[in-house]
């Protein structure tokens, strides 16, 4: 497996030691008092160029233990909305029912304490690399811009599954382990800073991971800043960044339905590496077993099939889904976007890719009036389905198209439909005609009761005890 980062000597050491720290550190650095050998571990590991690319590795495996950036992110927040279910697993079905305790153990391990250990690492790294002796002005800004869009990446996700939490950016574990919830603008204004550091030092080429999309540059910051805009209703600044990289047609342009997630694919912005095997993990989850069919775990709500058939000859149906019979005889519908279920790395997960820019600029377009403009960029995303234009001539009308299409291009992909649902406040109105459990403060999920036990000055969403 191709790989930038050379895990041998100091930075095999490196690697392990800031895995140590992200592991045992993470969300118990916000809440418990146990830094003993800290400032030692600080000054060996970010003292020379090796060194600190073995705690930038360690940064980027935080993200995909436990497959938290890849299966579990797109899978609880697909139950919280209208695209998958499960039929016997706990405690999975708080999600499906809208119903999350506050020691739900996947929302206080994977959702909550697990990015929060990926920002400790990314704190490290912004608050150590620029002391260190060895390093070039140019190499600390590269390594600190890599960490602020990590950092940036993992907030994001946080702010939009909680609402308001807290703004970390050190690692003072005094400050940190009684550190109020911070207002969604001020986590959002954090997030924006970020990115744009991000954005103007990292290099606007693979060069980081010779070529794989597996590393943060330039446009992995400037996709994450059009969807960052486009969530806070500045469309004029989502347009303007979707569009540098839709310009931009020497590295980026858009994939056979079955080429979207390969290693080479020149939809991809950025992706995650597999774990050592080679599988993918999104596929080994998400896919049913062919061999031995049990009722699978993922399954599409009536919802996310009808979608899928509602128009004639949509290529994604046959390309991006599956059925199977469990000995129930029950034929399930499942995601199938991935399908590297054996080793070798045919596919890596992404996280970013073209498909969602041109989205994210039909969307900017129709709130600026440029009816034209947004219809166009639906078409590209149609066109490749095998679809015509887009019948929608209004705004309105052309905002739900949109909302039409990334349902379908977006699916069952990091969370996108669950968070565009609560974004343009259609939650109640689409979620409330075909759940039963549905409650309005169901959009947030709970602080996890653990942390408020240990930090008193976490307050609690609406709607949920203790």
């Amino acid at each position: 497996m191709k790989n930038s980062f050379k895990y041998t000597g100091q930075a095999r050491l490196a690697l392990m030691l800031i895995t140590l720290l992200t592991t045992f550190g993470g969300c118990k650095k916000l809440i418990e008092n146990n830094a003993s050998g800290g400032q030692l571990l600080d000054k060996e590991v970010y003292k020379d160029s090796t060194t600190v690319k073995g705690a930038l590795a360690g940064m980027y495996s935080s993200l995909i233990t436990n497959n938290r950036y890849s299966v579990l992110m797109s899978g609880f927040p697909g139950y919280s909305a209208d695209e998958l279910t499960n039929y016997n697993l706990e405690p999975v079905n708080q999600f499906v029912l809208n119903s999350i305790l506050t020691t739900n153990t996947e929302v206080n391990n994977n959702l909550w304490s697990a990015p929060y250990s990926v920002i400790y690492a990314a704190n490290a790294i912004i608050e150590n690399v620029p002391a260190g002796s060895n390093l070039t002005p140019k190499f600390q800004a590269q390594s600190i811009a890599e960490a602020r869009f990590i950092r940036a990446f993992c907030y994001f996700y946080l702010i939009n599954l909680f609402g308001d939490v807290p703004l970390v950016t050190t690692t003072d574990v005094d400050a940190n382990k009684t550190s109020p919830r911070s207002p969604e603008a001020a986590v959002y204004s954090q997030i924006t800073d970020d990115l744009l550091f991000a954005q103007a030092n990292l290099p606007a080429s693979y060069i980081l991971s010779a070529g794989a999309r597996t590393r943060a540059n330039k446009w992995a910051a400037t996709a994450l800043l059009a969807r960052t805009y486009l969530y806070q209703g500045n469309w004029a600044a989502a347009e303007t960044q979707a569009t540098s990289l839709l310009d931009n047609t020497a590295l980026f342009g858009l994939e056979d339905l079955n080429r979207i997630f390969v290693p080479t694919s020149k939809e991809a912005i950025l992706q995650l590496y597999n774990d050592a095997s080679g599988i993918n993990p999104y596929a080994s989850a998400m896919l049913p077993s062919p061999t031995a069919p049990t009722i699978p775990k993922y399954v599409f709500t009536e919802q996310l099939k009808n979608a899928y058939a509602a128009e004639t000859g949509d290529a994604r149906r046959t390309a991006w889904t599956i059925t199977v019979t469990a000995p129930n005889a029950i034929v399930y519908t499942c995601p199938a976007k991935y399908k590297g279920t054996t080793p070798g790395n045919a596919e890596y997960f992404t996280l970013f890719r073209l498909g969602e820019q041109y989205l994210i600029r039909a969307e900017a377009r129709a709130q600026l009036n440029n009816l034209t403009g947004s219809r166009a960029d639906l078409l590209m995303i149609r066109q490749r389905a095998g679809l015509g234009a887009t019948p929608a001539n209004d705004k309105n009308a052309l905002l739900l198209a949109v909302e039409r299409e990334r349902r379908i291009e977006l699916s069952c992909e990091m969370g996108h439909r669950w968070f565009d649902l609560k974004r343009t406040a259609r939650a109640n109105t689409v979620l409330g005609a075909v759940k039963p459990t549905w409650k309005p403060e169901a959009a947030l999920y709970p602080i996890p009761a653990d942390q408020r036990s240990r930090n008193g000055n976490l307050t609690q969403n609406p709607g949920y005890i203790n």
